[in-house]
């Protein structure tokens, strides 16, 4: 998320940033609640899952992908959407750096290059993401151990 920026840059992000430890199957953020935070995982592993009606009419989690250390989640607040589009759950025990909308958008005032390269990279992670889903959608990749 931060690749591209200097020295100098990424200190202004970090003094933005705050530490969450977080222990193994704590649900981090829950698909449909409101949010203000972005997320970074420093260290430890997510699976991002979804809500979906089955044929038979019940609703049943389904995993969509796993995110791990230097990846991020809850970028969508940055993108004018505060409410969860998935659900997180931490895997295994996570540091994480949490980085609150409100702070980023005065850095990208600021310094209009920050906000710039942040944006392109998650853009990128975004359609990363997107394909994987794709992907899983159509049967292309499975992931039946990681199913909720």
């Amino acid at each position: 998320m931060f690749h591209g920026l200097n020295d100098a840059e990424l200190l202004r992000l970090a003094r933005i940033c705050r530490v969450r430890r977080v222990e193994a199957d704590t649900v981090i953020m829950q698909e449909g609640e409101e949010g203000d935070e972005l997320m970074v995982i420093h260290d430890g592993s997510v699976k991002v899952s979804l809500r979906s009606r089955g044929s038979d009419g019940t609703v049943s989690a389904h995993t969509l992908t796993m995110l791990y250390g230097g990846q991020c989640f809850g970028e969508m607040v940055l993108l004018g959407s505060a409410t969860r589009t998935a659900t997180v759950t931490a895997v295994a025990q996570c540091v994480l750096l949490v980085i609150k909308e409100r702070d980023f958008n005065v850095i990208c005032e600021s310094n209009p290059r920050i906000g710039y390269t942040v944006m392109r990279n998650i853009a990128s992670e975004l359609a990363f993401k997107l394909r994987s889903a794709n992907l899983l959608l159509r049967g292309d990749i499975r992931l039946p151990h990681l199913e909720v």
